[in-house]
């Protein structure tokens, strides 16, 4: 059985106009892809697709976290996830794909899956950076041990600068 076949969606027979889903992602389904960046987490979209005779507009909402490594102290953290995308699937003659946003679907395609794009979605919400904000949690998930070494480093004028190294050389040579 398909792990993916709640996330179709039977647009044969589905009348022009507004429709509303809702889809929960989690661990089980992120374990579906190899190699993900997303191992744990739980996220929540809500799904408005707009039918009309030639196109479908899907707009996506997503809003949920995801488990993280924190890039500060290295803690397990939970890391919000917000994020709005909107996907274009026009009518045709075959499948593919025109580019990120547009894609073509057969007439007569009884489904159509969105598995693969709730994914994509959630890892497009990502952050550059995974940090928490740990001032304003009473008990944060913080790694203190981690925090005190970084703490006295700059305390005791220490800096990271791989160029600090360099100034002591002699450049006259």
């Amino acid at each position: 059985m398909d792990a993916f076949v709640a996330y179709s969606l039977p647009i044969q027979g589905l009348k022009s106009g507004v429709h509303h889903f809702k889809f929960e992602v989690d661990s089980a389904f992120f374990a579906q892809f190899e190699d993900s960046p997303v191992q744990e987490g739980k996220v929540l979209f809500e799904l408005e697709l707009d039918k009309r005779p030639d196109l479908m507009l899907f707009n996506f909402t997503l809003e949920g976290f995801v488990k993280a490594e924190c890039d500060r102290c290295t803690a397990t953290i939970d890391l919000p996830l917000e994020d709005e995308r909107q996907l274009i699937v026009k009518f045709g003659e075959e499948d593919m794909e025109l580019d990120d946003e547009v894609i073509f679907l057969h007439r007569d395609a009884p489904v159509f899956n969105v598995a693969k794009y709730l994914y994509e979605f959630v890892v497009l919400a990502l952050p550059i950076t995974n940090t928490y904000d740990c001032e304003n949690d009473p008990e944060p998930p913080c790694n203190f041990e981690v925090l005190k070494h970084l703490k006295s480093d700059t305390d005791e004028g220490k800096t990271s600068s791989v160029w600090d190294s360099l100034r002591d050389l002699n450049s006259d040579n």
